[in-house]
């Protein structure tokens, strides 16, 4: 299928491009907001290099299924590439601020535990920087990926000043 993801069998970036252009043009006409979060897996690298790119993979599905778990009927879930995901949804709240936090929050809750990796090997992730926005009406999605994206890595300083990963 060219819009799913082959290891982790969600939608891949060609089917996020395209179902939100859809989103954004339909929350026009709803009156309702996009909701977007683009999540980075911190501490990804290490749990490659520790434990092998087999281990890397089923922690990668295992994230995936969580997240597609944890979502809301009518939410999109992609991996945007490597150990990026991206979600959307609509939204009615007044409060884009209120939403991001709530989304925040239970994005992180999903994430946050003990994956199960090869050979009984367990991790105790400490989770992901994750950068939620509200599109703006009339924003482009590649204006409102772009966004996220930039509240993730702002998201990431603090996390990584706050506090180290251990694995």
């Amino acid at each position: 299928d060219v819009y799913q993801d082959a290891l982790t069998a969600v939608s891949n970036r060609r089917a996020l491009f395209a179902d939100l252009n859809r989103a954004l043009a339909n929350s026009q006409r709803f009156q309702m907001r996009v909701q977007l979060a683009f999540i980075d897996l911190d501490g990804f690298k290490p749990i490659n290099d520790r434990y092998g790119h087999q281990a890397g993979d089923l922690f990668l599905q295992q994230v995936a299924r969580r997240l597609r778990h944890g979502m809301r009927e009518g939410d999109f879930i992609s991996r945007y590439g490597g150990d990026e995901f991206v979600i959307f949804g609509l939204c009615q709240q007044d409060d884009p601020d209120q939403a991001r936090h709530a989304w925040e929050t239970r994005l992180q809750g999903q994430l946050v535990g003990e994956y199960l990796l090869l050979d009984e090997t367990r991790i105790n992730y400490a989770g992901a920087s994750i950068g939620v926005v509200t599109a703006e009406p009339d924003e482009s999605a590649e204006a409102l990926l772009a966004r996220a994206d930039h509240s993730m890595y702002n998201r990431k300083k603090q996390r990584y000043q706050s506090h180290y990963y251990n694995l």
